[in-house]
């Protein structure tokens, strides 16, 4: 299986969405922004498009999700609870549940509910891989309000004890930092992987004075 970064913008806003695929069989994340940029690709590999996976409902993660599935006729796979608290809709949309495993022709795929920057984020792991939206960024966590980010921690913690350390974590932006590092890497080196209680990592988060969260790389 390989991974396909595609680094794309709109305005302020950079993201980085991805393709899995392996032979001639591919799955999108959070696909957004440049349409040419990503069915060029797929094209020029005769990568056929079997699903779309999105993290979260904000318009950078699923700007592309209903074009993409209108055209290839594929499912879109969404958090059940985001789907429900936010009103997300696109054609061929199917909800999936916390730890739910499913199967996109030769990928298998578990759901990982991880609340915290939305209600119903959700991470994917696949064949070794995680790719965690904004929940997750190689340089810290997503931004939160202060009803979520305890259900962040939560979220922090259940990634930390429930992925193998060597699990590659492909986040939805960069801030810096090379995206496919071992979730090894972020144990080390990412401040919110390192605060264990969450009385700190609540005031860590919401502190005042921090650094602009669109300063993407």
């Amino acid at each position: 299986m390989e991974v396909k970064l595609f680094r794309v913008s709109n305005e302020h806003i950079k993201n980085q969405c991805y393709l899995i695929y392996e032979g001639n069989s591919g799955i999108l994340v959070d696909p957004a922004w440049d349409y040419e940029l990503i069915n060029d690709f797929l094209q020029e590999n005769e990568i056929t498009l079997k699903g779309v996976l999105l993290t979260h409902y904000h318009h950078d993660h699923t700007n592309l999700a209903a074009a993409f599935a209108e055209k290839n006729v594929v499912p879109v796979y969404m958090s059940a609870i985001e789907i429900k608290e936010y009103g997300f809709t696109v054609q061929h949309l199917i909800a999936v549940q916390h730890l739910q495993e499913f199967v996109v022709d030769d990928f298998r795929i578990t759901a990982l509910l991880t609340p915290g920057h939305t209600k119903g984020s959700m991470c994917y792991w696949i064949g070794g891989h995680c790719f965690t939206g904004d929940t997750i960024f190689i340089e810290g966590v997503g931004i939160s309000s202060e009803l979520n980010v305890g259900s962040l921690f939560n979220s922090v913690q259940f990634i930390k004890q429930y992925l193998p350390a060597h699990t590659l974590i492909w986040p939805g932006h960069s801030f810096g930092q090379t995206p496919g590092k071992e979730l090894n890497f972020l144990l080390k080196n990412n401040i919110y992987f390192l605060l264990n209680k969450k009385e700190a990592f609540i005031e860590f988060r919401m502190r005042k004075n921090q650094p602009d969260p669109f300063a993407f790389k």
